[in-house]
């Protein structure tokens, strides 16, 4: 399948904002872990405490408590059928998704910033996966994480929203510090704890809200991170303010105008090594300035991320009208052995440029299979490799009736001098 109809495509640094993107996330495997924070039965050869339970125990809000209950780390894989369009869930949609995402962003301290990564990890709502709405702790939400930068520490958020017609639970002694009832009926939840695994302690903190409409929100923010000092990111109080969002709830409308979320990308089966973030800013700086000859992509270019797999940096953009299913993607890897002129993979052809790289073009027809049809599907593709081992990649994907954006433009695009490394 091709790299534009394999995974989906990336934005601009989620703290600045959401553009709304014309074209549908898919998934194809996705693996959740699904953590119960209640004391533990350790897995052979592991060791996992928590924090002694007192009971009995008196917490705020509670009129009763119930004793302590062991639960365990699970781990359950799905396969991603429907994309954002799981019938299933007709209260979620891709539009849903980033209303939602930019509801969270916009509920975010302000002296907080999303790290930079990949789309997935930048706290953007991903597909529901399940297929049992009744079975409401496996695969029945969605989802949102990232790792949060705040001053010179950064710790793990995670935001689930799902939909339920079970009552509110009751308090049970470990589960959980305080329970609030807020004025419009909202339960809150919220717990401060920590757990070993390995002698190695995470802390972490939760704040769950259960809605009125049915909504059930839960965020979890912990200190786990790796290549900067750890703290947790969020206070609970913090966390409330999340979970008590309007715009999170089920029932929440959709703004107009609001398209589905962009897609994930990948850069292919070669290896890139990591590409700083300032070195996409600059790359981004370019991309935005490029000329189009008035053609319309949504969102625009000037928005790449490092990639889901493979390394690199990339964005896939829709074109034309935001349900067409025409594509057009950039990505962007460096470290690239320079390629022989006269031997082009596959039916290519190659040429030199006048400032000494490689150009390479191809187009291809195929059949991109989706989980209800088939779709013919054509591609035209320029690749320039440069001197210094940097590859841009840009391929425009549509319908086999279509056309494809003309390979001057995708040159222009491609061989622009500015996306060399800097």
């Amino acid at each position: 399948m091709h790299d534009a109809e394999k995974a989906d495509g990336t934005v601009s640094h989620w703290k600045v904002g959401l553009t709304c993107a014309a074209v549908v996330a898919a998934a194809y495997l996705a693996a959740g872990l699904l953590f119960d924070p209640a004391p533990s039965t350790p897995q052979s050869g592991d060791s996992y405490v928590t924090p002694p339970v007192q009971f009995p125990v008196q917490i705020p809000g509670c009129e009763t408590v119930e004793p302590p209950r062991n639960g365990s780390p699970s781990s359950v894989v799905f396969l991603d059928k429907y994309g954002y369009d799981n019938p299933f869930y007709p209260w979620f949609s891709g539009p849903k998704a980033t209303a939602m995402t930019e509801a969270l962003h916009a509920a975010l301290p302000e002296d907080v910033e999303i790290a930079y990564a990949s789309l997935q990890q930048s706290l953007l709502f991903e597909p529901i996966l399940g297929e049992d709405p009744k079975q409401e702790n496996y695969g029945s939400d969605t989802a949102a994480h990232a790792t949060l930068l705040r001053g010179d520490r950064a710790g793990a958020l995670r935001v689930s929203v799902r939909q339920s017609a079970q009552p509110v639970p009751p308090c049970v002694a470990g589960d959980l510090d305080e329970r609030r009832t807020l004025a419009d009926g909202t339960i809150v939840d919220t717990h401060d704890t920590w757990h070993e695994m390995n002698r190695v302690r995470t802390l972490s903190r939760t704040a769950t809200a259960y809605l009125p409409d049915g909504t059930v929100v839960r965020a979890h923010a912990t200190d786990e991170v790796t290549g900067r000092a750890a703290a947790v990111p969020l206070t609970v109080e913090e966390l409330v303010t999340i979970v008590t969002t309007p715009g999170l709830r089920v029932t929440a409308p959709i703004p107009p105008a609001t398209f589905a979320p962009p897609r994930w990308c990948i850069t292919g089966v070669k290896q890139s090594p990591p590409i700083a973030e300032a070195q996409a800013r600059r790359w981004n700086a370019v991309l935005v300035g490029i000329p189009l000859d008035g053609l319309t992509l949504s969102p625009p270019l000037g928005a790449l991320l490092p990639a889901y797999m493979g390394g690199g940096v990339c964005q896939i953009v829709g074109l034309g009208i935001p349900e067409q299913d025409s594509l057009l993607s950039i990505k962007i890897i460096i470290g690239q052995p320079f390629p022989q002129q006269d031997s082009p993979d596959n039916d290519a052809t190659s040429r030199r440029l006048a400032d000494g790289a490689v150009l390479t073009t191809e187009e291809s027809q195929y059949t991109a299979s989706g989980p209800t049809k088939s779709t013919a599907r054509r591609s035209r593709t320029v690749t320039v490799t440069r001197p210094s081992g940097t590859q841009i990649t840009v391929d425009s994907s549509v319908t086999a009736a279509d056309e494809p954006v003309s390979q001057a433009l995708l040159e222009a695009i491609a061989s622009n001098p500015g996306l060399d490394v800097s």
